[in-house]
């Protein structure tokens, strides 16, 4: 299903995508939930990204890094949060357990 450009996966979008990621040239962006993720849907999708919040009720960051590495996800993830004390602790933990993963967060100003 990809073709050219970027490709973004919404993993369970705690809010309304952002208007910024809205009709933005040579990019596809694909929603899914935690629970319907899987290796048919990455193999159909192709995203270069994966984006999700830190963390939700029912899942975090962490819990969606493992899966993908173990469906052989080979993109980017990043983990969307408002800003937290010490980011520099989440992402040692994160790319500690998952090391080949390329993880980071995007700190959004509080509303």
């Amino acid at each position: 299903m990809a073709s050219t450009g970027r490709v973004i996966l919404v993993v369970e979008p705690a809010h309304h995508l952002p208007s910024s990621l809205r009709g933005v040239t040579g990019t596809q962006i694909f929603q899914t939930g935690h629970r319907e993720l899987d290796g048919a849907l990455l193999d159909r999708v192709q995203p270069d990204v994966a984006l999700c919040p830190l963390m939700v009720a029912g899942f975090d960051a962490l819990d969606l890094a493992e899966r993908l590495v173990s469906l052989g996800y080979r993109g980017a993830l990043r983990a969307t949060t408002q800003p937290v004390p010490d980011r520099n602790l989440i992402l040692r933990e994160i790319r500690a357990i998952c090391p080949g993963l390329d993880f980071d967060l995007i700190e959004l100003p509080a509303p």
